[in-house]
């Protein structure tokens, strides 16, 4: 089985989430928006699960990449 791209995942969810407040500021039915809060939920969560198993890796860390677009804060070098 082929398995659905992560950017598809991260873009479903973050559509569904949008449409979920897009809900609650037209107003429409508590029936719903209740629907759509758990739909989005269960998305987010299925969302951050597919991220962390993702099988890619890095050898990227976080202290050496982190703020890099900053001068200000950026790191010069290791401690």
């Amino acid at each position: 089985m082929k398995s659905i791209s992560l950017e598809s995942v991260i873009a479903s969810a973050a559509a569904l989430a949008l449409v979920y407040a897009l809900a609650i500021l037209l107003g429409l039915g508590l029936e719903i928006i209740l629907c759509l809060y758990i739909a989005s939920t269960a998305a987010m969560l299925g969302m951050v699960f597919r991220i962390l198993k993702d099988p890619v890796c890095t050898d990227k860390t976080f202290d050496d990449y982190f703020y890099q677009d900053r001068d200000d804060i950026r790191r010069v070098g290791k401690d």
